[in-house]
């Protein structure tokens, strides 16, 4: 009888002692563990810091984990994964022919370089909004889940007077909530509506008015930044002074509060005779890329490479010999 109550007061304190190790596990489980902790990231705040100081902003495009990694050990302050990868990565002869799966494809790759502090900026590639807003904030969601350090998307807008549409979307996109960096002047997406890769708000005066008035109502609905592509130094100097957000310029002159520039441009990373005039070239490693694979050609004919010794790898003689001695033996 003191057996059976024994019994089962131990298999009643076990029931509650299970109890008590897995709401301590749950607990433990929920308040510390919690997702992966990421290096640190610029974020928009730190950004806007560094702008209000009136320190200047770098930003560099990056299309792959190789490519995110030179930008990041850089300490560049930010990273733009551009469209630009589709003629400059993937030999599209368009930006206008990427298709959104494969962007994000090369999205992935980027972020999941963490080698340095650069805030990543996703453009939303051309088709992926133009189609309905519904279908944009859709496709802004799925850009912004690919990975957390995706921080801002970037939005090509046209003219206001004849672009009200995108201007809507990106309110709404910044009405949710999503930080958002627009991108004005020449838009490589509308290139053919503006004539050609051109410069803008160079001839009249009433372009130029436009660009301001664009700028200040993307201020106004939210945009937490502007780039400013090809405009004349002195208009983007003008409108970076009026705004209260950082403008980035690339052809823009130093008057904007930072600068971007496409890395395989700046580092001669493909065979291009004409570059655009405000690219300034900082290497050219085609050129060594090309020496380097032409001696890797001339001494493997040559029988330079590989060295023995030096690149090969060494076996025992009494293994090799017993390896002989089994073929030879087997008739193998």
């Amino acid at each position: 009888m003191n057996s059976m109550i024994f019994t089962r007061s131990l298999l009643s304190n076990t029931s509650t002692l299970r109890g008590i190790v897995w709401k301590r596990a749950a607990i433990r489980f929920y308040s510390s563990q919690g997702p992966k902790k990421l290096p640190p990231q610029y974020s928009i705040l730190d950004i806007k810091k560094k702008y209000s100081q009136g320190i200047p902003l770098s930003m560099v495009t990056a299309y792959d984990y190789i490519s995110a990694s030179w930008v990041n050990k850089a300490q560049c302050d930010l990273l733009l994964i551009g469209d630009s990868l589709a003629m400059t990565s993937l030999g599209y002869s368009s930006t206008t022919e990427l298709p959104l799966d494969e962007f994000k494809y090369h999205v992935k790759s980027v972020c999941r370089n963490q080698d340095g502090p650069a805030l990543v900026v996703c453009d939303m590639p051309f088709g992926s909004f133009e189609a309905g807003i519904s279908q944009g904030i859709s496709n802004a969601i799925d850009l912004m889940k690919l990975s957390p350090r995706v921080t801002s998307l970037k939005v090509e807008v046209g003219p206001l007077a004849q672009d009200q549409y995108t201007v809507e979307f990106v309110k709404q996109l910044c009405s949710r909530g999503f930080p958002v960096m627009a991108h004005i002047g020449l838009t490589p997406q509308r290139a053919n509506s503006l004539g050609g890769f051109k410069v803008q708000g160079n001839k009249d005066p009433m372009n130029a008015v436009e660009l301001y008035k664009t700028a200040k109502k993307l201020q106004e609905i939210g945009c937490w930044s502007t780039v400013l592509e090809a405009v004349p130094h002195k208009v983007a100097t003008y409108i970076t002074q009026r705004l209260s957000i950082p403008t980035i310029g690339i052809g823009a002159g130093d008057g904007t509060s930072g600068q971007v520039l496409v890395l395989s441009d700046m580092l001669g990373l493909q065979p291009t005779e004409h570059l655009p005039k405000f690219v300034k070239k900082y290497d050219s490693i085609v050129d060594q890329v090309n020496t380097s694979l032409e001696q890797y050609k001339n001494d493997v004919e040559a029988r330079k490479f590989p060295e023995t010794g030096v690149h090969t790898f060494k076996i025992k003689d009494d293994v090799y010999d017993e390896f002989v001695q089994i073929i030879e033996k087997e008739n193998l």
